[in-house]
């Protein structure tokens, strides 16, 4: 399995994750009824369209990473761009990065380390394909329904990432949160496990073979776009 880190530099003007249901329709009765019958719970898919291409480091970035890519053969770790919506402690962002190593120095490119202000748990075991969780509330803002959430497992010496998606009111009593979610737990979860809300990523990989292509206008820019549909690698 092989897996690549979309780039932090090409981000999309127009982004839709949503989840493809998994659904049986029977015949159409003579009244035109027809009885929809959910085999699971589903799975994800993503439009994302018109990333600004539009100096030549950005070209050179796109055509190596979809290169990469080789069509639907390997994978893609992305977010879902919604940070703004994170249920960050109030007055501090989701994430904050440009954290140097101790000597004050940094990375090699100029970057630091980053650190979640969210610090969410699993209260209890939570088994694979659930749809229900308990948490524990270490430190985070309000928890609501439609926030999107990731469980980090490790498939073969890779860290990977399931994204979810809150999908009723959760009941809170204190520091205790139960949520409800979609899809279904693609990995069971031990009492402790992070489940992390500030930067929320999932394993992807393109939908179609042909999905990106880069036409540039002028030889100069472009404003492609690529769908993905999630990754099944490592679920069992």
């Amino acid at each position: 399995m092989t897996i690549e880190y979309w780039p932090q530099s090409l981000i999309p003007a127009d982004i839709n994750f949503r989840i493809r249901p998994m659904n049986t329709r029977g015949p159409q009765t003579f009244s035109g009824k027809r009885q929809t019958v959910g085999t699971d719970a589903g799975f994800w898919i993503a439009d994302l369209a018109n990333f600004p291409i539009l100096e030549r480091d950005a070209i050179l970035e796109w055509r190596g990473t979809l290169a990469s890519l080789d069509g639907s053969a390997n994978d893609v770790i992305i977010g879902p761009y919604d940070n703004l919506r994170a249920p960050s402690p109030p007055g501090l962002p989701p994430v904050i990065g440009g954290i140097p190593h101790s000597d004050g120095s940094f990375f090699s490119d100029g970057a630091g380390y980053r650190q979640s202000t969210i610090k969410v748990r699993a209260a209890q075991p939570v088994a694979q394909r659930s749809t229900t969780m308990r948490l524990i509330i270490d430190q985070a803002g309000p928890i609501r329904k439609g926030m999107y959430f990731t469980v980090w497992s490790i498939v073969a010496g890779v860290a990977v990432p399931r994204m979810y998606v809150i999908v009723a009111s959760p009941e809170v009593d204190g520091n205790i949160v139960d949520i409800r979610f979609r899809p279904t737990l693609r990995v069971a979860l031990s009492s402790g496990d992070e489940v992390d809300f500030a930067d929320p990523k999932i394993l992807m990989n393109l939908s179609d073979e042909e999905a990106g292509s880069l036409n540039l206008e002028y030889g100069r820019f472009a404003r492609p776009s690529i769908s993905l549909e999630e990754s099944w690698n490592g679920i069992s």
